[in-house]
């Protein structure tokens, strides 16, 4: 008779094996993520060498797993202009301090500014009538004072371009504009400064009776922020074979100053780990294809990193069979969307994930969208390379925003997206 203890040592044996031939590895990927969350990283941006710190981390995991580089360190250098906030800012509203990160944050654009000025703030009927807005507007001498946009009341996509515009252009020369957004405020990072400040504040901060604000930002703009790609692969026994390229940005925002960083597990940390993870998968096994995963930075900045990959190839481009793009992949309870799924010249690529998925069950949705500019894909596609997009939908994500932690992320789709994915580089022809 087996006793207990050989029963469940024999369990944990198949249990083991299972996992092995499965491929995936949950654990493998929270630690990652949870990695690359951490403080210590700042947010994988341009205070304190986050995104520097992050490079090297991911580059030392490409080394472990066994991928070979086509640089000796696993590197692609470059650079790009970016605008930074190594210091605290400060914000105050009729004389009361909002809370950086949280109640406010500072417009991604803003310049070195200090003083206090009065407001200009207009009831919903006005900001939804943009020739009532302009005019009035002119009466109230905005060179000298701040502006407010609430978007909270304004529905209308049009209207709202107008208002975007108008931060963007500043036509009527406005001293600097607040934003007023729902609660949960999005950050982004951009490369220049405009001559003006603008400040994004939650709802929730508020006052109903705004009269006056105080301001004092000290941002750094860095004129040529280095940085890098880190990139390894698998190649096939066949010397002519194709590549399948799969595809992450491991940059974010970063911090402002030292109360505040931006975690970005979902965005992108989870796209990060993921490709990893693949990378673990195929390094034990033989491929037909020449397998390479490229972790790009400066995504948040404006696709910098893919960028310059494409205008910097480590092979041909029209050798690439095609590009899997993952960003934003850490939830999936309701599905997963697939950006050029629904592009012209990718019916046969995406009916191919289709079958699969309705023959082995993965996923209960499985959304095709058009084309989009919206991540790393982008720049291959628009050198007529086949790239798609994938990312996750459901559970509670924080998008651009401190609240974006490992501990958000629930990992329900990633067995199927990962198998999704395996089967797809088998059976994709």
């Amino acid at each position: 008779m087996i006793n207990k203890s050989k029963i469940f040592i024999i369990i944990v044996f198949v249990l083991f094996i299972v996992k092995l031939a499965s491929g995936q590895d949950k654990d493998y990927v929270m630690h990652i993520v949870e990695d690359l969350s951490s403080e210590n990283m700042h947010g994988r941006g341009y205070v304190k060498q986050g995104v520097k710190k992050a490079a090297k981390y991911l580059a030392k995991e490409m080394k472990e797993i066994g991928l070979l580089s086509f640089e000796k360190d696993y590197l692609q250098d470059f650079s790009y202009s970016v605008n930074t906030f190594p210091h605290n800012t400060y914000v105050a509203i009729n004389g009361k301090e909002l809370k950086s990160g949280y109640d406010y944050m500072p417009g991604p654009t803003s310049p070195k500014f200090k003083g206090d000025y009065k407001v200009i703030v207009f009831d919903s009927i006005t900001y939804n009538d943009t020739v009532l807005f302009k005019k009035k507007v002119k009466e109230e001498n905005p060179s000298k004072k701040f502006v407010v946009i609430d978007y909270t009341s304004i529905k209308d996509r049009d209207i709202r371009l107008f208002y975007i515009n108008q931060m963007r252009e500043n036509p009527i020369n406005a001293c600097g504009y607040i934003e007023k957004l729902p609660k949960n405020l999005m950050w982004s990072v951009r490369g220049f400064q405009n001559s003006y400040p603008s400040i994004k504040i939650s709802e929730e901060a508020f006052p109903e009776n705004i009269e006056t604000i105080s301001v004092n930002f000290k941002p750094k703009l860095i004129n040529l922020f280095k940085t890098s790609n880190v990139i390894g692969y698998i190649p096939a026994k066949n010397e002519d074979a194709e590549y399948i390229v799969f595809t992450a940005h491991y940059d974010h925002l970063g911090r402002i100053g030292k109360e505040v960083y931006i975690p970005g597990a979902q965005d992108n940390a989870s796209g990060t780990a993921t490709v990893l993870d693949l990378a673990r998968h195929y390094v034990k096994k033989d491929s037909k294809y020449n397998l390479v995963f490229m972790l790009f930075s400066g995504e948040e900045v404006g696709l910098y990193g893919s960028m310059h990959y494409v205008m910097n190839p480590y092979f041909e481009l029209n050798k690439i069979k095609t590009v899997i793009n993952l960003d934003m992949v850490g939830t999936g309870d309701d599905g997963i969307t697939i950006v050029n799924g629904a592009a012209e010249d990718y019916k046969d690529l995406f009916n191919c994930i289709d079958s699969i998925n309705a023959e082995k069950n993965y996923f209960e949705i499985l959304k095709a969208r058009g084309e989009a500019a919206n991540s790393d894909h982008f720049p291959f596609h628009m050198l007529g390379v086949k790239a798609i997009f994938i990312y996750s939908m459901g559970g509670q994500t924080y998008y651009h925003n401190p609240k974006d932690k490992p501990e958000t992320l629930t990992l329900t789709g990633y067995n199927s997206l990962f198998n999704l994915i395996i089967d797809f580089v088998e059976n994709y022809e």
